[in-house]
């Protein structure tokens, strides 16, 4: 049985986002730049028939962004633009089943992947890594379940016997690089964006994968 629960993704608004007289102008943010930042939380929960085991899977973290207030003729206008991952976290717990009842169960190692894209699936959007010592994180063209062959960035990490696991990411950014030409989201949109969320469990010498395809969408607002 498998429990998915996903934050979808929401169709963009198009146009700019004007105020038609000076009058309104004050229910527009100060000119500028402002870093804006929202949570997100979003996962599934996959049976292997083969390892007889249950996962849990979720990802969290908050994706950051700006929002530039600027003057547009003799109006203004408010654009939301470059994304960037902050914290992105996988969080894997193994249990008998999915759902009410679940208990903890264990496998002998496990390996994490988290790869994210574009949610236009634009391959040519510029992608950067934050501070990455250990040059965990990697920027290139994978295959992906939404939009196939496409630049991501992607990261993996093994763990021995367990039943809980998380992989952390606090220390590397990522960063997608649109909109700041001014063709940015407009205010009551969203920004969103793909994530492959993939587990590869064992039980001895037995395996089993799982790579769900998930949406990350955070509202595009002024505060």
């Amino acid at each position: 049985m498998i429990r998915r629960v996903i934050v979808a993704a929401t169709t963009i608004a198009a146009g700019a986002l004007i105020a038609p007289t000076p009058a309104l102008a004050s229910a527009y943010p100060p000119l500028g730049k402002k870093t804006l930042s929202h949570s997100y939380s979003t996962g599934y929960c996959f049976t292997s028939k083969q390892l007889k085991r249950s996962l849990v899977v979720r990802l969290s973290g908050h994706v950051q962004y700006q929002r530039n207030a600027y003057k547009f003729n003799k109006n203004i206008r408010v654009r939301f633009h470059d994304p960037t991952l902050i914290n992105p976290k996988v969080d894997v717990k193994v249990a008998n089943k999915c759902g009410k009842g679940a208990k903890k169960a264990t496998v002998s190692r496990t390996r994490l992947d988290q790869r994210w894209y574009d949610w236009k699936c634009n391959r040519k959007i510029g992608i950067t890594i934050g501070v990455d010592h250990e040059k965990q994180w990697g920027v290139s063209v994978y295959t992906t379940k939404r939009c196939g062959s496409t630049t991501a960035a992607d990261r993996a990490t093994t763990y021995g016997r367990g039943s809980h696991y998380e992989q952390f990411n606090s220390g590397a950014p990522v960063k997608w690089h649109w909109g700041s030409d001014g063709k940015g989201i407009d205010k009551g949109g969203k920004i969103c964006l793909n994530a492959d969320a993939g587990v590869t469990a064992y039980i001895g010498n037995t395996s089993d994968t799982v790579n769900r395809p998930v949406s990350v969408c955070v509202p595009a607002s002024y505060a």
